[in-house]
């Protein structure tokens, strides 16, 4: 698929959603936070605040919110708010607001060693400028067509690593399970759904 090319990740973990926001809800009710805390830049886009919000107030875990360094190095600061407490870091490769660039590949190495998982809202960033998502090799990529991938609005994508494949969706569709390209079969109803992120 053509968002796997751009992305340089495996088509197989490519879905199409309708908004950014979606993708961020499919991979909140699926990822193993372990009841952990959530790691956040201070002003993120709201969309990136309140699925977190909700996954940890249900959890009884907390957001970790990273204050507006001086400077704007964000980097130092997001590693500095990781330790075994931390189940997600979520973080945009460049602040929505003003641009302002996180390293995700030192960020991802910092989640690792507590055994976080790495999700990235790339709306403001994919398409724009080249990012190395195999080396940062996050948990999860999602964003909106309509930045600087210069497609409408109501349409986005989600990328999930194979461990998170095969998870709960937010809906039921029949289109998603597994043999739905076979129209004359649909009432042979399965439990499985359709290979890869789809």
């Amino acid at each position: 698929s053509l968002m796997a090319a751009i992305l340089e990740l495996d088509a197989a973990g490519v879905a199409v959603v309708p908004s950014a926001s979606y993708g961020l809800a499919t991979v909140a009710a699926n990822v193993d936070h372990g009841d952990r805390d959530v790691v956040m830049l201070a002003e993120q886009f709201p969309s990136n605040v309140y699925v977190w919000r909700e996954l940890t107030a249900r959890s009884g875990a907390s957001v970790r919110t990273v204050a507006r360094p001086d400077g704007d190095e964000w980097t130092s600061a997001v590693i500095d708010s990781i330790d075994d407490g931390v189940g997600v870091v979520a973080v945009p490769p460049s602040h929505w607001s003003d641009g302002t660039a996180v390293d995700l590949k030192a960020v991802s190495a910092a989640a690792r060693e507590v055994g976080a998982a790495l999700v990235i809202d790339g709306t403001q960033a994919v398409g724009a400028w080249h990012l190395d998502f195999a080396t940062i090799a996050p948990d999860a990529i999602l964003g909106g067509f309509y930045k600087w991938l210069l497609g409408p609005y109501s349409l986005g994508y989600l990328w999930v690593a194979p461990h998170l494949r095969q998870g709960t969706p937010l809906e039921h569709n029949w289109v998603n399970r597994a043999g739905s390209e076979d129209f004359a079969g649909l009432v042979d109803y399965q439990d499985t759904f359709q290979p890869g992120a789809q």
